[in-house]
């Protein structure tokens, strides 16, 4: 005697749900400890480089420093030393420099 169709369909099911599950997990787990964020912080990157502005101090990808001297599109030319200037993408800046206010000495 055979079975019913519907109880073949169930074993099937739960047979296919069981080997599909743990590939879910893991895609769940990459996207919220790794997707997002790096969006984030990607986001965080475009609003800096938005925000540049002549004279800032920036960091390159490569370790290079300079001040920024002028932006021509899609390109920065940074003075990296008095009378010396690169010109870099836009895309290869890492990080402004922020100097932080001196603190006042304290009297012994």
């Amino acid at each position: 005697m055979s079975l019913p169709y519907f109880f073949l369909a169930a074993d099937a099911a739960s047979a296919f749900s069981s080997t599909l599950m743990p590939i879910v997990m893991v895609g769940a787990v990459f996207i919220f400890l790794v997707y997002l964020p790096n969006r984030k912080e990607e986001a965080a990157r475009k609003e800096l480089i938005a925000g540049l502005q002549r004279g800032d101090r920036v960091v390159t990808d490569g370790g290079i420093h300079g001040k920024m001297h002028e932006a021509k599109g899609e390109q920065l030319v940074l003075e990296i030393s008095p009378g010396s200037y690169l010109t870099i993408d836009r895309d290869k800046v890492r990080a402004k420099i922020v100097d932080k206010p001196a603190e006042p000495a304290k009297k012994a």
